[in-house]
């Protein structure tokens, strides 16, 4: 079968029309490059993980361990699942080959829908039953072997199976021959036409069928359009309105040569994002970072009482996000986002490339404002390329460890607001500037100053501390900590943020005190959050759960920005493009939309969207998809490390699907789940991947890191 990625190169075809003050009608193709087609046929054998397409291991899986010698599956005692792909109505087997395991005992079950199918005695060689009413497309199984965690399934395979269909997308056709199906699941709004041609096969066998099948989330299957069996026809399809998705099936059927479904397209009538005009630029925008905070630990979001009083203030009199996310659970890729408004996929670890698009400072820079990076963090450096742009770079903010800086306590803070008064100082009475701030609080060492040091950890029966060393030896299995010493690391943790708050305070009263309202645009927000046991691990970097996702995200600009909350989605993409906004002409591009319609009160006008991210600094990446309801996320890492989190928190699982609203803690994995809703995420997160891994940013040159830079990578447990 050829693969569907070159389509993904076809270009958006875009035709405007339509009276005032409606959305006008736009007509693109439905191979469109942000939507993979699912392409199925069936197959004998089982794919082991990470696969994503075909009959596939899907959840409840971990690989044997290396040292075992072979390769296998064991299964978790809660149960197991597999996807099958399933294109006619008949009765079929599911053939396990087993080991190990309590042979007289244990005995295998199949069920789909909470419905068991077959049920038979472990064995090496188990031969499932699967009745004819069992749906067409994916359908998922559940298996369970006794909750034995001794059995090792070595291979597993389904018979009989049909013909293997081809499907090839071609100057702008699907050439598709039976048996196969092609499945497009897309957020259509109501009202849209699927337009095309249907070109019959040369040779039409006896029982040979084409045709189109929709599905809606609130409807059943509907087919649409049958070929007639005769010459070349053409197709005007309505679709039907939906709360949701919508699943467009082109089906081929039978026996006989190949047909061709030509120039098909959608037109569709869809509301652009609001947008305004952004503001006259101000004459000071501070860019400010805290490092590693989630957002359910700020005060007016949810954390401890009195834990950021000051971020609270500027959130009541300025613009809060409530629901904005990183687009990577650690700095580097990060800041590169946020410096360059692209994401990064696969390339999160590389240095930024010397040339290439502009970045954030080199954007100020060319509109006037002078730049100044005033980072404690050392990924922020020439070591990495990241302060290109940046005219001045203070050494005074560096991150320092206790052994450096002469003070038993994480001083970041401190350190940074005094080289960002320096820089303040340094401006002339007429200059404009971009300010870059980013204080190493609440990250890691967990060791704020007294009075912070106790507040939140007074009465916890735990001596533990929050220092690198101990969260690594946690991170890596090497220590395990009882309930009370994860109470007080989170106490450590919020007490690192209450400081860095306080610093802030004086910070500032110093802004105030220098400049006149409507003169200083501050933005907070941070590059990341942090694991704090929901689910086993610390730190970051190694899962794209909502605690390494959500941050929050506040825009103070008194005089000029009214008080506001807004809770539809956003990231760092949009954020980027918004401050670009601030100083080019044009600065909403594939990736990110500016914010100032939302800001102006148009939340009800935000069109629909999906959120991606990615762990980009491990090798094989983690990719994430999120909607308003579901979060899909898929785990390939390389070789059998797929999953999410290493050591401490490890989870086997190479696909992941949560419901955000019955589960907002992700704690029940539904990957596999027959959801139009999880359809589209996967077809939007397998396209995002593909196109990124094409556009992606980075550049394999050696990095040159100094001596000075390592130990600060070192001491914030970065490198060994």
């Amino acid at each position: 079968m050829r693969t569907w990625r070159r389509a993904l190169a076809l270009p958006l075809l875009l035709v405007f029309g339509g009276c005032q003050g409606e959305p006008a009608p736009l007509e693109r193709p439905l191979v469109d490059g942000r939507h993979q087609p699912d392409v199925l046929t069936e197959a004998a054998t089982l794919a082991p993980p990470p696969a994503i397409g075909g009959n596939r291991f899907v959840s409840g899986w971990y690989a044997v361990p290396k040292k075992s010698g072979g390769q296998g599956l064991i299964p978790a005692a809660a149960g197991s699942r597999v996807e099958l792909v399933n294109l006619k109505r008949r009765s079929r087997s599911l053939i396990l080959r087993t080991a190990g395991g309590d042979r007289d005992r244990v005995e295998v079950t199949a069920r789909y829908g909470g419905r068991e199918l077959a049920r038979e005695p472990l064995g090496e060689r188990i031969r499932l039953k699967l009745p004819r009413d069992l749906p067409v497309g994916r359908v998922p199984i559940e298996l369970s072997f006794g909750g034995d965690e001794g059995v090792v399934v070595h291979a597993a395979r389904l018979h009989p199976q049909l013909e293997q269909g081809e499907v090839r997308f071609q100057d702008g056709a699907i050439v598709q021959s039976p048996w196969s199906v092609v499945d497009f699941v897309q957020d259509l709004p109501d009202g849209s036409i699927l337009l095309g041609t249907f070109q019959p096969p040369r040779m039409r066998g006896e029982d040979q069928s084409f045709g189109i099948t929709i599905e809606a989330v609130d409807g059943p299957l509907d087919r649409l359009f049958e070929w007639a069996g005769s010459g070349e026809e053409s197709i005007r399809l309505e679709l039907p309105s939906s709360d949701g998705p919508i699943r467009i099936r082109l089906e081929a059927a039978g026996t006989g040569d190949p047909g061709r479904w030509l120039d098909l397209r959608v037109v569709e009538r869809r509301s652009a994002a609001p947008t305004a005009p952004p503001p006259s630029a101000p004459r000071l925008v501070v860019l400010y970072i805290f490092d590693a905070l989630r957002a359910d630990y700020v005060g007016h979001l949810g954390g401890p009482e009195g834990v950021s009083p000051t971020l609270d203030r500027l959130a009541g009199e300025g613009v809060t996000f409530t629901d904005h996310s990183s687009v990577a659970p650690n700095t580097k890729p990060s800041v590169k986002t946020l410096f360059i408004g692209h994401p990064f996929l696969l390339r999160g670890h590389q240095r930024l490339p010397d040339t290439g698009p502009p970045t954030l400072a080199e954007a100020f820079a060319a509109a006037g404002y002078r730049t100044f990076a005033l980072s404690g963090s050392p990924w922020v450096s020439s070591s990495f390329g990241t302060d290109r742009g940046f005219e001045f770079r203070s050494a005074k903010a560096e991150y320092r460890s206790a052994r450096k800086s002469g003070v038993d306590y994480n001083n970041s803070a401190e350190r940074v607001h005094g080289a960002t008064l320096e820089a303040l100082d340094s401006l002339g009475d007429s200059e404009r500037a971009l300010l870059y701030v980013h204080t190493m609080h609440p990250h890691n060492p967990y060791r704020p100053p007294e009075p912070f040091h106790s507040r939140y950890t007074a009465g916890i029966d735990s001596e533990i501390d929050g220092g690198t060393a101990t969260l690594l030896a946690i991170h890596n299995g090497r220590i395990e900590p009882t309930a009370a010493d994860q109470e007080r690391l989170r106490g450590l943790y919020a007490g690192g943020l209450a400081y860095n708050d306080a610093e802030l305070a004086k910070l500032l009263e110093e802004l105030e005190s220098r400049y006149q309202p409507g003169e200083v645009l501050l933005i907070l927000t941070s590059d990341h959050g942090e694991e704090l046991f929901e689910h086993d691990g610390v730190l970051h970097g190694f899962t794209l759960y909502r605690e390494q996702l959500h941050v929050p995200l506040v825009f103070w600009w008194p005089g000029v920005l009214a008080p506001r909350r807004i809770d539809v989605g956003t990231d760092h993409l949009d954020l980027s493009a918004t401050l670009r906004s601030l100083v080019e002409e044009s600065a909403a591009g594939d990736h990110g939309l500016p914010l100032w319609g939302l800001m102006a009160g148009a939340e009800g006008e935000w069109p629909k969207r999906v959120r991606f991210s990615a762990a980009s600094s491990l090798d094989g990446g983690i990719f994430g998809a999120q909607s308003e309801r579901l979060k899909l996320i898929w785990a390939p890492r390389i070789g059998r490390g797929w999953g999410m989190g290493r050591v401490a928190g490890r989870s086997w699982d190479a696909e992941y699907v949560f419901d955000l609203i019955q589960d907002p803690a992700e704690s029940v994995n539904l990957a596999g789940l027959r959801s139009l809703e999880a359809d589209w995420l996967r077809a939007r997160l397998a396209a995002w991947v593909e196109r990124g891994k094409l556009e992606e940013i980075g550049s394999d040159a050696e990095e040159q890191v100094d001596e000075e830079t390592l130990e600060r990578l070192r001491a914030l447990g970065y490198v060994d």
